[in-house]
């Protein structure tokens, strides 16, 4: 007998199939992650379109403001994309900022809603940005911003 029967072929594959389910059971959900990393990229493609983009006209600035709106419909030429639609993801901001909207000016400074031209919405507590997982409400991760540098972290 050269050849394997069709019995020890199904018990090898349902074998296969039993561990494979086993192995998926502890396999770490890294949605979580990866959303935080694709806002905390935004974020940083923001102050980086901020830097050096001050008019003689007026003072520039980019501002985000913190909604699924802007993380689904961001206008930049961007290649992360955000799915909300089919996500499990709601961000928190603290402290509150004015409309849940950050401005980042051309020194890459950090503001509170608008920038004001004698710097009284200039940010002097870290902002720190909560993604939470709907379903698991313990399940957070953490990106904040420093004050006055803009520094992502």
């Amino acid at each position: 007998m050269k050849a394997f029967s069709l019995i020890e072929l199904i018990f090898v594959i349902v074998i296969m199939g039993v561990l494979t389910f086993l192995g998926m059971q502890y396999m770490p959900d890294e949605k979580l992650t990866a959303y935080t990393q694709m806002l905390k990229a935004k974020i940083m493609e923001k102050k980086s379109n901020a830097l050096g983009y001050k008019t003689t006209e007026s003072d520039s600035y980019y501002c985000i403001k913190f909604n699924k709106d802007w993380l689904a419909n961001d206008e930049s030429d961007s290649k992360i994309k955000f799915d909300f639609n089919k996500s499990y993801i709601t961000l928190d901001v603290s402290p509150s900022l004015n409309d849940n909207t950050l401005c980042f000016d051309y020194m890459g400074r950090d503001f509170n809603g608008s920038v004001g031209k004698n710097l009284t919405n200039l940010l002097h507590k870290n902002i720190i940005i909560t993604v939470i997982r709907s379903d698991k409400e313990n399940e957070k991760q953490n990106i904040t911003v420093f004050p006055v540098t803009g520094t992502v972290r």
